[in-house]
C-alpha cells in the first residue's frame, strides 16, 4: 500500500513514472537543445511549486488555491510540451489524468482542509515525500 488514502483519485505512480521517463530522456540525450531549455525551466518551476505546496501545509491558513492552480498549470503545461512527442498515447493519457486531478480546485481545497478528513491526511504524506525528494536533490 502506498499510504495514500482511497479518496485520492489518482494512482501516485502515474506522475512518478512520467518523471522517470523524463529522466531517461535526459540521460539518453533524447531532447533537443530547445527541449533541454524547457526541461531546465520545468525543473525550476517544479521545485518552486513543490516548496510552495509544502509551505501551504506547514504554515496553517496560508493555502492559496489560485496560486497553486497557476503553479500546477505552468508546470504541467511545460511537462506536456516537453514530452508530448516522446511518449506513447497511453502515457499521454496518464499525464492528462494527472493534469485533471492537479487542476481540480475543489480537490485541492479538500486536501488543504484543516479538518481531519481522509483526504487531508494525505497532505502530510505527500509533503513528507516531497521534502525527502528535495532533501535528496531529486527535485
Amino acid at each position: 500500500s502506498s499510504g495514500i488514502n482511497a479518496e485520492w483519485p489518482l494512482r501516485p505512480g502515474y506522475l512518478i513514472s512520467i518523471l522517470i521517463k523524463v529522466g531517461v530522456f535526459v540521460k539518453n540525450d533524447a531532447f533537443s537543445d530547445t527541449e533541454l531549455s524547457t526541461f531546465s525551466e520545468l525543473k525550476s518551476r517544479y521545485k518552486t511549486t513543490a516548496l510552495t505546496f509544502i509551505s501551504f501545509y506547514e504554515v496553517k491558513y496560508t493555502y492559496d488555491r489560485d496560486l497553486l492552480l497557476q503553479s500546477f498549470t505552468t508546470v504541467l503545461d511545460l511537462l506536456t510540451h516537453l514530452i508530448r512527442r516522446h511518449i506513447s498515447p497511453k502515457s499521454l493519457e496518464r499525464l492528462e489524468m494527472v493534469q485533471t486531478v492537479l487542476k481540480d480546485g475543489e480537490l485541492l481545497d479538500k486536501l488543504f482542509s484543516y479538518e481531519e478528513t481522509g483526504l487531508s491526511r494525505n497532505l502530510s504524506i505527500i509533503c513528507f515525500r516531497l521534502k525527502n525528494l528535495i532533501d535528496q536533490d531529486k527535485i
